[in-house]
Protein backbone atom coordinates (compact mmCIF):
# COMPACT_ATOMS: atom_id res chain seq x y z
CA UNK A 1 0.00 0.00 0.00
CA UNK A 2 1.43 3.21 -1.41
CA UNK A 3 0.78 6.10 1.45
CA UNK A 4 0.87 9.51 0.37
CA UNK A 5 2.90 12.59 1.88
CA UNK A 6 0.72 15.25 3.52
CA UNK A 7 -2.07 12.55 4.74
CA UNK A 8 -3.57 12.11 8.42
CA UNK A 9 -3.80 8.61 8.91
CA UNK A 10 -7.68 8.89 9.28
CA UNK A 11 -8.22 10.20 6.02
CA UNK A 12 -6.10 7.12 4.45
CA UNK A 13 -8.15 4.74 6.31
CA UNK A 14 -11.21 6.68 5.09
CA UNK A 15 -10.17 6.39 1.35
CA UNK A 16 -9.50 2.84 2.29
CA UNK A 17 -12.74 1.90 3.67
CA UNK A 18 -14.64 3.51 0.99
CA UNK A 19 -12.60 1.34 -2.03
CA UNK A 20 -13.35 -2.07 0.42
CA UNK A 21 -16.78 -1.64 1.78
CA UNK A 22 -18.26 -1.88 -1.80
CA UNK A 23 -16.05 -4.66 -2.88
CA UNK A 24 -17.53 -6.65 0.40
CA UNK A 25 -20.98 -5.96 -0.65
CA UNK A 26 -20.06 -7.39 -4.14
CA UNK A 27 -18.58 -10.74 -2.97
CA UNK A 28 -21.98 -11.26 -0.56
CA UNK A 29 -24.00 -10.41 -3.37
CA UNK A 30 -21.78 -13.22 -5.68
CA UNK A 31 -22.08 -15.11 -2.88
CA UNK A 32 -25.57 -14.75 -2.20
CA UNK A 33 -26.76 -15.60 -5.90
CA UNK A 34 -24.64 -18.88 -5.43
CA UNK A 35 -26.89 -19.75 -2.33
CA UNK A 36 -30.15 -19.25 -4.00
CA UNK A 37 -29.13 -21.88 -6.41
CA UNK A 38 -27.10 -24.16 -4.62
CA UNK A 39 -28.82 -26.84 -2.02
CA UNK A 40 -27.82 -26.19 0.90
CA UNK A 41 -29.64 -27.25 4.63
CA UNK A 42 -28.43 -23.71 5.91
CA UNK A 43 -29.57 -21.49 3.42
CA UNK A 44 -32.14 -19.86 5.18
CA UNK A 45 -29.57 -19.35 8.37
CA UNK A 46 -26.81 -18.22 5.69
CA UNK A 47 -29.24 -15.61 4.38
CA UNK A 48 -29.57 -13.74 7.54
CA UNK A 49 -25.80 -13.76 8.07
CA UNK A 50 -25.31 -12.35 4.64
CA UNK A 51 -28.21 -9.69 5.18
CA UNK A 52 -26.05 -8.83 8.86
CA UNK A 53 -22.90 -8.67 7.43
CA UNK A 54 -25.00 -6.10 4.45
CA UNK A 55 -26.54 -4.23 7.03
CA UNK A 56 -23.18 -3.80 8.95
CA UNK A 57 -20.77 -2.54 5.55
CA UNK A 58 -23.70 -0.74 4.21
CA UNK A 59 -23.63 1.36 7.86
CA UNK A 60 -20.09 1.61 7.72
CA UNK A 61 -20.33 3.10 4.04
CA UNK A 62 -22.83 5.70 5.07
CA UNK A 63 -20.33 6.82 7.81
CA UNK A 64 -17.26 6.45 5.57
CA UNK A 65 -18.91 8.83 3.07
CA UNK A 66 -20.18 11.36 5.36
CA UNK A 67 -16.82 11.25 7.46
CA UNK A 68 -15.61 11.98 4.02
CA UNK A 69 -17.28 14.95 3.26
CA UNK A 70 -16.31 16.51 6.31
CA UNK A 71 -12.67 16.15 5.75
CA UNK A 72 -13.12 17.29 2.29
CA UNK A 73 -11.98 13.79 0.78
CA UNK A 74 -12.84 12.77 -2.40
CA UNK A 75 -12.35 10.22 -5.09
CA UNK A 76 -12.63 11.32 -8.47
CA UNK A 77 -10.84 7.30 -9.93
CA UNK A 78 -10.97 3.98 -9.25
CA UNK A 79 -8.39 1.51 -11.32
CA UNK A 80 -8.65 -2.44 -11.29
CA UNK A 81 -5.48 -3.76 -12.02
CA UNK A 82 -4.12 -7.20 -12.34
CA UNK A 83 -2.04 -6.56 -8.82
CA UNK A 84 -5.18 -4.53 -7.52
CA UNK A 85 -7.23 -1.01 -7.32
CA UNK A 86 -5.61 2.49 -7.33
CA UNK A 87 -7.61 4.53 -6.03
CA UNK A 88 -6.87 9.05 -6.81
CA UNK A 89 -8.43 11.38 -4.86
CA UNK A 90 -8.17 15.21 -3.73
CA UNK A 91 -8.03 16.01 0.13
CA UNK A 92 -7.51 19.80 1.01
CA UNK A 93 -6.69 20.38 -2.75
CA UNK A 94 -3.82 17.79 -3.48
CA UNK A 95 -4.13 14.98 -5.66
CA UNK A 96 -3.26 11.59 -3.54
CA UNK A 97 -2.94 7.87 -4.90
CA UNK A 98 -4.03 5.05 -3.20
CA UNK A 99 -2.76 1.43 -4.16
CA UNK A 100 -3.75 -1.58 -2.73
CA UNK A 101 -3.14 -5.63 -3.87
CA UNK A 102 -5.42 -7.78 -4.31
CA UNK A 103 -3.91 -9.88 -1.67
CA UNK A 104 -4.50 -7.16 1.37
CA UNK A 105 -7.56 -6.36 -0.20
CA UNK A 106 -9.28 -10.11 0.56
CA UNK A 107 -7.51 -9.89 3.72
CA UNK A 108 -8.98 -6.92 4.80
CA UNK A 109 -12.76 -8.23 3.54
CA UNK A 110 -12.60 -11.27 5.40
CA UNK A 111 -11.41 -9.56 8.46
CA UNK A 112 -13.69 -6.51 8.11
CA UNK A 113 -16.17 -9.89 7.48
CA UNK A 114 -15.80 -11.38 10.68
CA UNK A 115 -15.47 -8.11 12.84
CA UNK A 116 -19.26 -7.53 11.66
CA UNK A 117 -20.26 -11.07 12.70
CA UNK A 118 -18.64 -10.46 16.15
CA UNK A 119 -15.89 -13.48 15.33
CA UNK A 120 -12.66 -13.43 15.88
CA UNK A 121 -10.73 -14.11 13.04
CA UNK A 122 -7.90 -16.43 14.51
CA UNK A 123 -10.97 -18.96 15.02
CA UNK A 124 -11.43 -19.08 11.54
CA UNK A 125 -12.58 -22.76 10.40
CA UNK A 126 -11.44 -24.75 6.79
CA UNK A 127 -9.09 -23.10 5.41
CA UNK A 128 -8.78 -22.60 1.67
Amino acid sequence: MMLSIGLEPEETKLVKDYTLIPLLLDVLEKDRAILCVSDLKTSEMTNVIIDHLQAAALGDLAQVRRDMRECGLKVYEERRTKLGIEVEFICRGYHHKLSMLWGLIEAEVIQRSYTYLGLNISDRGCEQ
